[in-house]
């Protein structure tokens, strides 16, 4: 009886996990208070209390919506609106697939959201409020989910901002199609060059960067200390940001968590898969095809292809602004997978038309800020955990890892690639090429909770997205994984978050995260020759400390060489190719004298792509 009562936990547990990630109802009760009365440049707002002596202002709009004649357009200003107006409920999140990271209720997998979703939420100390004689650095937060999912909503930060005394920002911005389209007919017909990237997500967010240096002053903020700091893709945006001249003068510091320096250029983000020059599975061709072809335009897809290049422009424009937000969204790949579309491309407008390595290598390209860029060791186990290669998950929700040894494996390689690109390529550029200083660092805590049905130190170890509690503060609502957190690691858990809180919040102040709360090891930027990577951890696993590892492609070669777990050489090309080959992760940083060095001239690397299964 025991037993089974514990099994019905569980999956009641995870059902709560799956349906209701991120601040759930814990804003319910939220009622207005006359201290927290703010006027902003489009009228007068009242917020409310929230806990660890904080106001908050939730649902703020920053632009209008982009919806009808302005989908597919550059953010425009907000209407003006006379009365006070509540700012206690989150605004809705921008349309996406149903999905654990959409930090509401839903059911299946159809479209939440809604096209009016451009709002931001503010967490203020409450004395901060009026005063200007030291007004508090800003943090501004860009939430994660491949781009295609997610919302500020899911990041309740009074942890953050009342305990380490800044203001903190979340925003939503568009997603998927919506917010990445890059396509000709809406060049053709784009009212301004910016219009013409196909990069309305980015526009978004430097909209909201802008709302940010004319309004933040009236809660508090510094508009001259602005951090943009962001998790997964939205780590990739803050590097976009970086590079993009629209942002410059916006933000003054930025953090990157587990994010990466990869872009997409036209060809990819355009062409059909079976093009001369081929294109990616979701490309905009791709989907206009299967568009036509489920509105009945088309009988199959190669008539759609045929259909696609004989409309005009003006034709194709009416076409993809008449089709519903759900109809853009629901693209799915051969495995039955949703696909993230094509995004941040190298329009020459919006964003450079050269790949990031290059931009900065140059201090004078980009936006040189201060930067701390990480990644958590264990990035992969979180898209590894469910995987039917590794693990034969029970109720299809929990992990059961088959081969431990292989799991740790294939994972350390795939993290490594990601802290790659995240952390140790982009901190030697910069060094290198004399940019502002870089700090980066590796998350390691996997002291994660044993439950009899699931090891989470195991089955997850420092995954993907398992530092954001620690960053907010708050273990109970961003990442609630059931009993990943028990009375035997939280204390320790809490250490570690406050220590970080305090860097991240030193950072935001003065530019370099120092030490800390005060006690805690001094942060000390990347070394251009030598590297410099602090490693987060609790005092039971060695604690906070510098390290002098780092990576470089023929780091992996090397590795894979010496790997004996690899029976033939075509097993290392095959996980070669899939760390630097596969269209997912981009090929910008193939390397084919390092694919050559580990014996792979006779196998053709793209005949490789999709052999692991991964």
């Amino acid at each position: 009886m025991a037993r089974t009562f514990f099994i019905v936990a569980v999956l009641i547990a995870l059902i709560a996990l799956f349906s209701d990630f991120g601040g759930g109802d814990y804003y319910d009760r939220r009622q207005p208070d006359a201290m927290a009365k703010v006027t902003i440049s489009s009228g007068d707002i009242v917020g409310f209390e929230d806990i660890h002596n904080t106001f908050a202002w939730l649902g703020i709009p920053y632009a209008g919506a982009p919806q009808g004649e302005w989908r597919w357009r550059a953010p425009r200003a907000v209407a003006a609106w006379e009365q006070v107006r509540g700012a206690l409920e989150f605004g809705p999140m921008c349309p996406q697939l149903q999905s654990i990271f959409s930090g509401v209720k839903g059911k299946g997998n159809g479209v939440l959201g809604s096209e009016d979703c451009l709002s931001l939420n503010i967490w203020a100390p409450k004395d901060a409020l009026g005063s200007t004689e030291k007004p508090l650095p800003v943090m501004f937060w860009i939430h994660g989910g491949s781009n295609k999912v997610g919302s500020g909503s899911a990041y309740p930060a009074p942890h953050l901002s009342g305990s380490q005394e800044v203001v903190v920002v979340s925003i939503n911005y568009r997603l998927g199609a919506l917010g990445w389209f890059s396509h000709s007919a809406l060049r053709e017909t784009a009212a301004t060059p910016e219009e013409a990237s196909g990069n309305f997500a980015v526009l978004d967010m430097v909209a909201a960067l802008e709302w940010v240096r004319d309004n933040i002053a009236q809660f508090g903020g510094d508009p001259d200390r602005v951090t943009i700091f962001g998790e997964s893709a939205g780590g990739r945006n803050v590097f976009a940001l970086m590079v993009s001249p629209l942002a410059k003068g916006l933000f003054h510091r930025a953090i990157s968590q587990s994010g990466s320096i990869s872009s997409q250029t036209r060809t990819l983000a355009e062409h059909y898969v079976d093009d001369q020059e081929p294109g990616l599975p979701n490309s905009s061709g791709e989907r206009v095809a299967a568009l036509l072809v489920d509105a009945g335009l088309a009988s199959d897809r190669d008539s759609a292809k045929t259909l696609h290049k004989s409309l005009s422009d003006q034709d194709l424009n009416q076409f993809l602004r008449s089709q519903t937000s759900d109809q853009l969204l629901r693209e799915i790949g051969p495995d039955g997978s949703s696909l993230s579309a094509p995004q941040l491309f190298r329009d020459g407008i919006v964003l450079p038309d050269t790949p990031l390595t290059e931009v900065l290598a140059d201090p004078a390209r980009y936006n040189s800020v201060p930067l701390i860029t990480g990644a958590n060791r264990d990035e992969q186990k979180l898209f590894m955990a469910l995987n039917p290669k590794y693990s034969n998950a029970l109720f299809k929700v929990i992990p059961r890892i088959d081969d431990q040894e292989t799991f740790n494996r294939d994972s350390a390689y795939l993290s490594d690639r990601w802290r790659l690109t995240a952390v140790d390529m982009p901190a030697t550029i910069i060094a290198t090429n004399g940019g502002a200083p870089v700090y980066s660092y590796r998350w390691d805590w996997d002291e994660g909770g044993d439950a009899w049905l699931v090891n989470w130190s195991t089955a997850l170890g420092a995954a993907h997205g398992m530092e954001l509690p620690f960053v907010f503060g708050d273990f109970d609502r961003i990442v609630p994984i059931p009993f990943l957190f028990n009375n035997a690691n939280r204390a320790g858990a809490e250490r570690l978050s406050s220590q970080m809180m305090a860097y991240w919040a030193n950072f935001a102040r003065n530019g370099e995260p120092g030490r800390g709360a005060g006690n805690a090891p001094l942060w000390q930027a990347w070394n251009a020759t030598s590297g410099g990577i602090m490693l987060l951890d609790t005092e039971a696993d060695g604690g906070v400390r510098a390290s002098s590892d780092r990576l470089s492609v023929p780091d992996f070669t090397d590795r894979l060489i010496k790997d004996a777990s690899f029976s033939t050489v075509k097993e290392r090309c095959v996980m070669f190719v899939d760390l630097f080959y596969t269209p997912r992760r981009g090929r910008e940083f193939f390397d084919r004298r390092e694919y050559e060095r580990l014996g792979c001239a006779e196998f053709d690397a793209a005949a490789l792509v999709g052999v692991s299964g991964r």
